[in-house]
């Protein structure tokens, strides 16, 4: 039988939502200073939607140049969907809230106003890309209210947990590494390391391991074994696969270990437990959430050749960061005197 092929997606929004969002943007002509960082915050919108938008594929623009901005717009959300399941012993009400998709919509922007992500607004919908339409009717939260019946049945049913430790998964038509990865709450690096996959590959009918509980072993103080956080493991992932590319060369636009720029550096290895798009310094600027002060595992931003954020790299604590530098992937030091005064400041990813 000839195995079907089925890759990893991660795309960013276009097609036909790119071009409601043109649609519904107004231009603005760039002037000496501009740059896509200070036009997106004169704007309230992102770096990477203005990318978007004009079909940029670099930070640069042109004095003259003419840039579409999205425009704003108003949005109305709508209850419906009440269904009611009963069973011998509760009764669960659930509701849902849906929204319908306008010009300029893109599934990361309904998820910022609704406070939700992505990942879940396409597991609630059954999508498989971030492609939405203008019109289409997106269901963007479900809330459940479960009542007992008076009646208890005689014999109730009993539970017993899963402790078997992995879960295997058979691939069908449409799935992606992402798609399985998000399902089950794991990482794709997970599946590829349980799995001994070389790259994010798979076919249908294909078995895969979900890997279970992860335990570790014990100091010389303690006893037994303990369960890793999920945040820490990623962590830890992220700045050992950081450590391991030491020395790579630099290269403008790199994202492979061939070389890497300090954006193409952190996709590479974010990419090892989670899934995220191929974005510019500012466009993970724009996406992560700001803290007070790193630590361990946070992004650290700063203001080299251009105004707003430009480079970046991972903090490692005791003041060191390892980045994609002009000279290659190197850990530097926070104090040191030039990144002291061009550090712009600290971001969250991996909670």
């Amino acid at each position: 039988m000839k195995q079907k092929l089925i890759g990893l997606t991660a795309t960013a929004v276009v097609g036909s939502s790119l071009f409601a969002t043109m649609a519904n943007a107004e231009s603005v002509k760039v002037k000496s200073g501009d740059t896509l960082w200070e036009l997106s915050r004169e704007y309230n919108t992102t770096v990477q939607l203005l990318k978007t938008t004009n079909g940029l594929t670099t930070d640069f623009i042109k004095v003259g140049q003419v840039l579409e901005i999205p425009g704003s717009k108003t949005t109305t959300p709508t209850n419906t969907n009440t269904n009611t399941n009963t069973s011998s012993n509760t009764s669960t009400t659930t509701k849902a809230t849906t929204y319908k998709v306008k010009a300029g919509d893109s599934l990361w922007v309904i998820a910022k106003q609704y406070n939700t992500s992505v990942s879940e607004l396409k597991k609630l919908n059954g999508l498989s890309s971030d492609l939405i339409r203008v019109g289409q009717v997106l269901t963007v939260k479900k809330t459940s209210t479960t009542k007992p019946n008076n009646s208890t049945p005689s014999n109730p049913p009993s539970s017993s947990p899963n402790t078997s430790g992995t879960n295997t998964y058979t691939v069908k038509a449409g799935d992606s590494l992402w798609k399985i990865a998000n399902q089950y709450n794991v990482t794709i690096g997970e599946i590829k390391v349980a799995n001994n996959l070389k790259s994010d590959t798979i076919y249908v009918g294909q078995k895969l391991k979900l890997s279970g509980k992860e335990t570790i072993q014990p100091d010389n103080n303690s006893s037994g074994t303990k369960e890793p956080s999920s945040s820490s493991s990623k962590i830890n992932t992220v700045i050992s696969e950081a450590k391991s590319l030491m020395g790579t060369p630099y290269r403008w636009g790199g994202n492979t270990p061939a070389g890497f720029d300090c954006s193409g550096f952190i996709y590479y290895v974010l990419n090892k437990v989670t899934s995220v798009s191929r974005l510019s310094t500012a466009g993970y600027w724009d996406i992560m959430k700001s803290v007070n002060s790193p630590s361990v595992g946070d992004f650290v931003f700063f203001t080299t050749y251009k105004e707003g954020p430009s480079h970046m790299g991972i903090y490692l604590g005791n003041n060191e960061f390892i980045h994609a530098s002009s000279s290659g992937v190197t850990i530097s030091n926070l104090n040191n005197s030039y990144w002291k005064k061009r550090y712009l400041g600290a971001k969250r990813y991996l909670n």
